[in-house]
């Protein structure tokens, strides 16, 4: 499927990934050592609720002009919501 230019970029790219296991290894080489398995799960479900909260915050480029009416990457299909 063909995307328009502005969203592509959001669409290929594994930089929050990227970003999301540096944050789990930065965090996790200051406890070392955990004392069960629960305790790993909170700190992971922790660091995944704060960064998501941080993107939720982000603007992202390209997103405000691609309106659901104007969006021809679909011709034919119709939308509902």
């Amino acid at each position: 499927m063909r995307y328009p230019r502005e969203i592509r970029q959001f669409i290929y790219t594994t930089n929050q990934v990227e970003r999301l296991a540096k944050e789990i290894k930065r965090r996790i080489k200051v406890i070392e050592v955990f004392p069960d398995e629960g305790s790993v799960e909170r700190l992971l479900y922790l660091i995944l609720k704060e960064l998501n909260e941080r993107l939720n915050l982000r603007k992202l480029r390209g997103f405000n002009e691609i309106e659901l009416g104007n969006y021809h990457a679909f011709p034919g299909k119709i939308f509902t919501q």
